[in-house]
């Protein structure tokens, strides 16, 4: 099954409602890169690559299209891991493109095999996985009535946005959500890198302690192993770390400091679903449960994150995998079952989802 051509498109969706958090911007709208992989007997697989950070715009598909591209092309689709190797000598970074090539690889694969991805993964250990709903920064009463909408519909965890230390506004947030939804509902609490040392994070994360959090989400910047060791070590509530957690090389790194007690891994910052995998298996190894972290990806990475997610044993905790809900339209025709607030994989050969080419003509950049 020789590969005839590999083309990433770059794509830019709108968002439902921007996400304001302590990192960056509000975020109105979120470029991607949509890679479509040909075999020479007619199969095509999908791919998503994240562009919300670092090479950022079209310069991912540009790495897929210049570089990538010509290194893979035919060579059988069915040796991923050799043709992972080779995007890694074509290369050097630029993880999420090579991610979304790796997406269209599976893609491909499980369509020619008439399986869906997961199995390709080594088959399920649940048939669907929970996730969270994310609030960023905002009034808190009108927070609390979207989380309670998602609480409705069967979410049990909701993620809040913090980092505005020096204030009342986390905390005010906080307590206004807990009030509305009850002890019943888990909240964890993602300060995006906002605290500008130990000390700082720990006193403010005190302030939060007392709604019962279920987790708190790097609290520091990425390569402050150390300080984070120091924060888990006067805080009650376990600390996952999401930015510190970007190649899956990193969650050894992470184990050996104390750093964290739970992994956020992605599928798009460790360089694609056989990284991501390595990245649970490191944490495994180590005692450390993990989560699969987003981008708030479109449909296709979405469908890929899901596959994954039933597969990992040491999935532990709510995962944020809701991207497809927070966009109008998607670059799928399907609609993703997120039934009682877990999301389940298609069961279609492959990842299961279909490109709507109307969608793709509308988003893309390079026309």
């Amino acid at each position: 099954m020789k590969i005839r051509s590999i083309e990433a498109i770059p794509v830019r969706a709108p968002r439902t409602k921007p996400m304001v958090a302590a990192a960056g911007p509000p975020l109105v709208v979120s470029d991607f890169g949509i890679v479509r992989l040909r075999t020479e007997d007619g199969l095509e697989g999908l791919g998503e690559i994240s562009m919300n950070g670092g090479r950022t715009g079209a310069i991912q598909c540009d790495d897929v299209n210049r570089l990538i591209a010509p290194a893979l092309v035919g060579a059988d689709a069915r040796d991923i891991r050799r043709l992972i190797g080779a995007m890694d000598r074509a290369l050097d970074g630029s993880e999420p493109a090579k991610a979304g090539v790796e997406m269209a690889l599976f893609d491909v694969v499980g369509k020619c095999l008439g399986v869906p991805v997961y199995q390709l993964l080594g088959g399920k250990v649940r048939d669907r996985a929970p996730v969270c709903w994310g609030l960023g920064f905002g009034p808190p009463e009108k927070s609390a009535e979207e989380a309670a909408r998602y609480v409705a519909d069967g979410f049990g965890t909701i993620k809040i946005k913090v980092g505005r230390p020096g204030t009342d506004l986390d905390v005010a947030m906080i307590a206004t959500v807990r009030r509305r939804l009850g002890d019943a509902v888990n909240l964890k609490v993602d300060a995006n890198t906002a605290y500008t040392s130990p000390m700082q994070a720990v006193q403010e994360i005190r302030r939060m302690e007392e709604y019962r959090l279920q987790l708190v989400e790097q609290p520091l910047k990425a390569d402050q192993l150390e300080g984070m060791a120091f924060v888990r070590a006067h805080i009650s509530t376990p600390i996952l770390a999401d930015e510190s957690m970007w190649r899956w090389q990193d969650a050894y790194a992470i184990a050996r400091s104390g750093a964290a007690d739970v992994l956020s891994v992605y599928v798009s910052e460790a360089g694609g679903l056989l990284a991501a995998s390595k990245a649970f298996a490191i944490g495994e190894a180590a005692g450390l449960p993990a989560l699969i972290g987003s981008q708030c990806e479109l449909g296709i990475a979405t469908a890929a994150m899901a596959h994954l997610a039933v597969a990992m044993p040491s999935l532990a905790y709510e995962s944020d995998i809701t991207g497809h809900l927070r966009y109008p339209v998607d670059i799928i025709h399907e609609r993703l079952d997120y039934a009682g607030g877990a999301i389940r994989p298609p069961d279609a050969p492959g990842l299961g989802v279909t490109l709507d080419e109307d969608v793709l003509q509308l988003w893309r950049l390079d026309r």
